[in-house]
């Protein structure tokens, strides 16, 4: 007899090595859980200890790092500007690092630079320290915004307790008035003008315009439809102007309109030179104001 057969079980996949998540800190450093095999923590906790040289940055794999900050990010509901700001401000400065490690050195540092050059690596740790100056103010801003009142106001009551313990102002001669005036003048002088609002510029469409479009179509054709050549035109005003510069070169006897139903259509042709005599110069100007309508 053989051996009963044995189903084979296909290995679970490996996890990432490299992972990234979000948490409900407030701060985006704090927030991005960075998950490697030889760091697990804060987004700006990997940056300082890279900074203190406490975690290896040749350990920290920056593609497969951006790959899933990247699928994290697409998967984060909500306001992801000051996240993306946050990891790309990081990722450069870790990249700055990882490059500089990676870089062959001399043997021997350099020695007697001249005034005008400046050390790589000392303008690298110039920008890592002014950085490290910023977060650590903006995070002291942040909790003195949460623990205090944003305006400061001095009481009516704390006012009138200083006036009955006798408080009195400085002997100094008083403030000239003239002189708050004046600053208030200048200060104004120095406020630029308001942008002007923008104008509106009404559109123009004239009777010579529409006639001219009549003109060219006939030039290309024996009779051309009224509806077929405004077939593209949808704005009311056009198509009414349209139709008066129609009237017009038929009062003009320029054009011949023939209509054979109501609401059909209105077949335009160009009149021949019996039915032109006696009719206006073709090359006088329009009448816009339509007085001969009236």
């Amino acid at each position: 007899m053989g051996r009963p057969m044995v189903p084979v079980m296909d290995a679970p996949p490996t996890p990432p090595s490299t992972a990234v998540s979000f948490t409900f800190e407030r701060r985006p450093e704090s927030a991005t859980q960075v998950h490697l095999d030889a760091f697990d923590g804060p987004l700006g906790l990997l940056l300082s200890l890279i900074e203190q040289r406490q975690l290896d940055v040749l350990s920290v794999p920056l593609g497969e790092l951006a790959g899933a900050y990247l699928e994290a990010l697409a998967r984060l509901p909500g306001d992801r500007l000051p996240h993306v700001s946050t990891f790309v401000t990081v990722a450069a400065q870790l990249i700055l690092i990882k490059s500089r490690a990676l870089l062959p050195r001399p043997p021997v540092p350099p020695i007697g630079l001249a005034p005008d050059e400046v050390d790589p690596e000392e303008i690298l740790r110039q920008r890592l320290l002014l950085y490290r100056v910023y977060r650590d103010a903006s995070l002291l801003l942040g909790q003195r915004l949460d623990v205090q009142a944003r305006l400061h106001h001095r009481e009516a009551v704390a006012a009138m307790a200083a006036g009955h313990a006798g408080a009195r102002p400085a002997d100094e001669p008083p403030f000239d008035p003239e002189l708050l005036r004046a600053a208030l003048l200048r200060s104004v002088e120095l406020v630029p003008p308001p942008p002007p609002p923008p104008e509106v510029m009404p559109r123009s469409i004239t009777l010579a315009e529409r006639a001219s479009v009549i003109r060219a179509a006939l030039a290309d054709a024996t009779t051309v439809v009224l509806q077929d050549l405004l077939s593209d035109v949808h704005d009311r005003v056009v198509l009414a102007v349209t139709f008066l510069a129609l009237l017009e070169l038929v009062k003009r006897r320029e054009v011949v309109a023939e209509q054979t139903e109501p609401w059909g259509p209105i077949t335009c042709r160009a009149t021949t030179t019996a039915e032109r005599a006696g009719g206006a110069d073709a090359s006088a100007p329009i009448d816009e104001s339509l007085a001969d309508f009236a």
